[in-house]
């Protein structure tokens, strides 16, 4: 019912994924087959330029993927075939112009679920000093903002980019030995 795109350094939590998108589905009291929906970390390269980050990985309904395989071709808005590092943002360009839009994985507190950083990375970042220019992880940000320290990542995160093989290894090992699941 969902189809997930993701990188090789991407971490992604399967149980948190699967646990968000039922959430969704039942808070809607929709079906995937037949509701569209583009899931992931939204950002805005400005204007009308939302998109969900490739580098965080997103999630599309089957109903989305139906809908964007029957309009690929459209040459002016989906551009299938063009060769592009971007494909996200060509992506959200499509299902915009089908009337697709992403939707905001926040948590109730504002907390991000699907991340375009490590860990690490996201809980220690800070916006640039004064009189330093704005970052471009700032700017995509700035029509919500940027939680920082330990309010930067929902406890039901689903994933983190830019973790290497190392890192990924001692994660899994944490999750299968050290975590419980069903508490």
């Amino acid at each position: 019912d969902w189809f997930f795109i993701g990188g090789d350094d991407l971490f992604v939590m399967p149980h948190n994924l699967k646990t968000y998108l039922a959430s969704l589905v039942y808070k809607d009291g929709t079906d995937p087959v037949t509701k569209e929906y583009f899931v992931g970390r939204r950002f805005n390269a400005g204007g009308n330029d939302y998109f969900n980050s490739g580098g965080a990985g997103y999630t599309l309904s089957r109903a989305t993927l139906r809908r964007f395989l029957e309009n690929m071709d459209d040459a002016t808005h989906c551009a299938a075939h063009r060769q592009t590092s971007m494909e996200d943002v060509m992506i959200a360009n499509c299902l915009r112009h089908l009337g697709i839009h992403f939707t905001d994985t926040r948590d109730a507190k504002g907390r991000e679920r699907f991340h375009p950083f490590a860990p690490g990375t996201h809980l220690h970042w800070k916006p640039p000093g004064p009189g330093q220019p704005r970052d471009w992880y700032e700017e995509y940000n700035r029509e919500w903002g940027i939680l920082q320290g330990k309010d930067c990542c929902a406890p039901d995160s689903v994933s983190f980019h830019y973790v290497k093989k190392a890192s990924m290894v001692r994660h899994m090992h944490a999750l299968l030995n050290f975590c419980d699941l069903n508490k």
